[in-house]
């Protein structure tokens, strides 16, 4: 595929690529939407999917770099959101603004923006994809407008969970879940008839990056998509100014270039931040946008683990096998006086697609999870070696916290409790390799007000180019104790707007 010129080059086609191509091809303007993964077979699972991704470097225990880390959630048409959970928090107000709870030698955490000015967006997308949810049941669920969809029932295991919560004293309360728990917008309802989460959903229950868009028709030639076109790197026009993006057909291996008014990175926090790092050129030798040394910096994601056992239950009848991967979830240590720095995270059932094991026993498994802290050191750096395809190699330098190895620590304990409470006698520990990369990817391209220390700025706007912009996770300053995709599609949204004013 060639193009000559458009309007709009979005880089990625997952929850902020898509969110943006769409919003700003309503408007009539031309965008190309750059896409380096193909479109998904239907018996697709993470494990298949994961097997063929390309792999980065990250740090072993010893210092040395090993080829373990993981740059991507799913390399592919639509990005992560074609095999997530469906998990669909807000982000709650103090992860905003968390500079009273974070380590003194991490990078400042507050957000540009506040909730207030991302809830309009939170409520349109809410609108157009169908979030079941149960109002006033979350303790730290900030201001909203009433649900759209009825939550869903617990599970077998969340049922499990909620109960031996309560008679710990804790206020459990139904995962909010962007996957219908009636039919909504010509997307059916849940019916549990397959795995869920790290699987295609069989039906469109779960919504999806293009959910938002099911009955939009976009003007003639608005929006182009090209599969199997990796971005290699951005011309600028002038010192202030992005003309044109190179790229490469994963398939032939030919390059091709593009010339655009706007460029959008989208592809995640890391293959933005590499992006902007590949681009060295006159008017930028360290890559652009990065002349406080600041792209790449302060890459966080989320310190987590799980914890699992069995438990023997009276069935009245055999559970579902399948239905969404968490029906309930705890909050009551996300603001916590016995955390350490008083801030912790959630808690959340996390079921397994088998949901019995021997003898009939139920399988019980929580996740627990927390925002890191943005540390400058923890970055997004491009190594000599190179790929399959020619680019610099990707090093994910990164290593927790002591602040957030207790934290991390005093959540597995928690949790362990509430499995023990449920009636699990031997509760497992499963490390998440969230050290790897992979899940939950955020900063990298943070926002915030000060050049020195941030890379974009409240629109996301690379701080010294006009026409440049990151919409993805890589805008995050702080990571947020909570699954950030609703808070990805909502910015993003904010952010398509925005770019439209400005083209039109």
């Amino acid at each position: 595929m060639t193009a000559d010129a458009v309007d709009v080059c979005v880089i990625g086609s997952g929850a902020s690529g898509s969110m943006v191509a769409y919003e700003i091809a309503q408007s009539g303007l031309r965008v190309l939407l750059l896409e380096a993964g193909q479109a998904l077979p239907p018996d697709a699972s993470l494990a298949s999917v994961q097997s063929r991704m390309d792999t980065e470097l990250v740090r072993s225990a010893a210092g040395t770099l090993t080829p373990f880390g993981r740059p991507w959630t799913v390399c592919a048409l639509g990005g992560g959101m074609t095999l997530y959970a469906g998990i669909a928090f807000r982000y709650r107000i103090i992860d905003f603004d968390a500079r009273a709870h974070t380590a003194g030698d991490a990078l400042d955490p507050a957000w540009p923006i506040d909730y207030a000015e991302l809830r309009p967006f939170y409520e349109e997308l809410e609108r157009r994809t169908g979030v079941a949810r149960l109002a006033g049941a979350d303790r730290l669920e900030p201001p909203s407008d009433p649900p759209i969809l009825p939550p869903h029932e617990y599970s077998t295991q969340g049922r499990l969970i909620a109960d031996a919560a309560k008679r710990l004293g804790r206020l459990p309360f139904p995962t909010p879940l962007a996957i219908n728990s009636l039919p909504y917008r010509n997307r059916p309802a849940c019916h549990c008839d397959g795995p869920c989460n790290e699987h295609l959903c069989p039906t469109g229950a779960r919504a999806d990056a293009r959910s938002p868009f099911t009955d939009v028709t976009l003007p003639p030639g608005a929006l182009t998509v090209a599969p199997g076109s990796r971005a290699v790197s951005i011309d600028l026009a002038s010192v202030s100014r992005a003309d044109s993006v190179e790229w490469l057909d994963t398939l032939s291996r030919r390059r091709a270039r593009v010339r655009a008014r706007c460029v959008v990175l989208a592809g995640n926090a890391v293959q933005s931040a590499a992006l902007l790092l590949r681009s060295r050129q006159r008017a930028a030798p360290n890559g652009i946008g990065n002349a406080s040394g600041m792209v790449g910096g302060g890459i966080s994601f989320k310190i987590s683990g799980y914890v699992s056992g069995s438990t023997r239950i009276d069935q009245l009848s055999t559970p579902p096998s399948g239905g969404p991967f968490s029906t309930v979830a705890i909050s009551d240590h996300y603001l916590d006086d016995e955390v350490p720095s008083g801030l912790g995270g959630m808690i959340y059932e996390a079921s397994g697609a088998q949901h019995t094991g021997h003898h009939g026993e139920t399988n019980v498994r929580l996740h627990f999870l927390a925002a890191d802290q943005p540390m400058r050191n923890n970055a997004v750096r491009l190594a000599a070696s190179r790929d399959r395809l020619g680019l610099e190699k990707i090093i994910l330098d990164y290593s927790t916290h002591p602040l957030d190895k207790r934290r991390l620590g005093y959540l597995s304990r928690r949790a362990s409790s509430l499995l023990a409470e449920a009636g699990v006698e031997k509760v497992d520990y499963q490390d998440s390799g969230y050290q790897f990369g992979s899940g939950h990817l955020h900063g990298g391209c943070r926002a915030g007000i000060d050049p020195a220390q941030s890379v974009v700025d409240r629109w996301g706007r690379v701080h010294d180019i006009d026409n440049l912009y990151v919409a993805d996770g890589g805008f995050f300053p702080y990571a947020g104790g909570v699954n950030p995709t609703f808070t990805i599609q909502a910015n993003a949204l904010r952010i398509a707007r925005r770019i439209v004013t400005q083209l039109i």
